[in-house]
């Protein structure tokens, strides 16, 4: 598990240090450093001209993890000036879900993690054993009573996967993905997570509240809870997710939350924890997200 994370010179992150929790909520509105968080939680980081601050490649970005145990590894951008201390890294799966890959078809054959878009959810689906995707299709049942059943089929061409979903009451009709709500396909990635082989140790999420009714919402956070203590699968997954939605809040935990602002004299990301003491600190986090 990562205890803390430190980074220089990356994006808008000037100087920052961020603690983390078995699941940890970042909080701000746009443009205030959430994504540039998630992508530096990588233990592998392809680099680009853009990433360093302001643009200006004189300055080393470096990013140091600080594990539980306390190891540490530190990589240093140009890679010629690599420092790594002692620390196996980790295995990071990023999702930023998006609508129209959910909605596509999936190439034909195995896969076992989703990709970011989560374009290949009917391939990942298509390959979990067949008890696991009777337990998925009974799960999207009770939050969805309006489907009893979600099953995998291959184009005519043979070369695609589709998800379909059977109507409750008339068994002979099944929908296509764009037949379904949004809501529908969201909860369906997010039911296949724990599922994934072999699971991350780190899972990030961009806005992961987006399509969710917050019934639905209420669902996926007690998932994502469980996944973070290893209920049911026996290996605990640090979650980190990024939010601007009030509706969230009222979710999780004060200990949880860190808040994401802009410097107004040079844009630099500040990061800090609320304080949980406090009866108000959903106050306190909602004007961070009210402020522009």
């Amino acid at each position: 598990m990562i205890a803390s994370v430190h980074f220089e010179h990356f994006r808008g992150l000037l100087g920052v240090e961020l603690t983390l929790e078995p699941l940890t909520v970042l909080v701000g509105v746009t443009a205030s450093g959430k994504t540039s968080v998630l992508d530096g939680l990588q233990h592998q980081l392809a680099y680009e001209p853009t990433d360093f601050w302001r643009m200006d490649g004189s300055r080393r970005i470096a990013i140091e993890w600080t594990y539980a145990h306390g190891d540490r590894t530190r990589v240093e951008y140009p890679f010629s000036v690599m420092d790594t201390l002692p620390g196996q890294g980790h295995a990071t799966q990023q999702l930023a879900l998006n609508m129209s890959a959910l909605r596509a078809g999936a190439p034909a054959g195995r896969a076992t993690w989703l990709e970011r878009s989560g374009g290949n959810l009917a391939s990942v689906f298509a390959a979990l054993p067949t008890p696991t995707r009777a337990a998925i299709s009974r799960e999207l049942s009770r939050c969805l009573p309006s489907l009893s059943e979600v099953d995998v089929a291959q184009d005519v061409d043979g070369k695609t996967y589709r998800l379909r979903f059977r109507d409750r009451w008339s068994p002979d009709v099944w929908y296509a993905p764009e037949q379904v709500s949004d809501g529908a396909l969201w909860l369906m990635a997010f039911l296949v997570v724990p599922h994934q082989r072999p699971l991350p140790e780190l899972l990030t999420l961009d806005e992961p509240e987006r399509a969710l009714h917050p019934a639905l919402m209420r669902e996926v956070m007690a998932q994502l809870r469980a996944l973070a203590r290893g209920e049911s699968t026996g290996q605990p997954v640090q979650v980190v997710l990024a939010t601007h939605s009030p509706d969230l809040l009222e979710l999780v935990r004060p200990e949880e939350v860190r808040l994401l602002s802009r410097s107004a004299t040079d844009g630099s990301v500040s990061v800090r924890a609320v304080q949980g003491g406090r009866s108000d600190w959903r106050r306190e986090c909602r004007a961070v997200l009210d402020a522009l």
